[in-house]
């Protein structure tokens, strides 16, 4: 018996009330681990932000080209 059909056997025999508890609690753990990595996420691109520096006397379409001729031969 696979893991799911399992999952599937202990649900079939809790009552309404039982699964109900079930799932509030499964939210509560699913929503304070998506807030959890959205924390994480959010410092990761702060940081990434911070290090942004401008170039200066970028010729971004001279750039553009010359990469497109060293990659493509256009």
């Amino acid at each position: 018996m696979s893991t799911r059909e399992m999952a599937h056997q202990i649900l079939d025999n809790m009552s309404e009330e039982q699964i109900l508890g079930f799932v509030s609690l499964f939210r509560v753990n699913q929503i304070s681990v998506s807030e959890d990595d959205m924390t994480e996420r959010e410092k990761a691109y702060e940081s990434l932000r911070k290090k942004i520096r401008s170039i200066p006397d970028l010729d971004y379409d001279r750039e553009l080209a010359e990469y497109r001729e060293e990659k493509y031969g256009i």
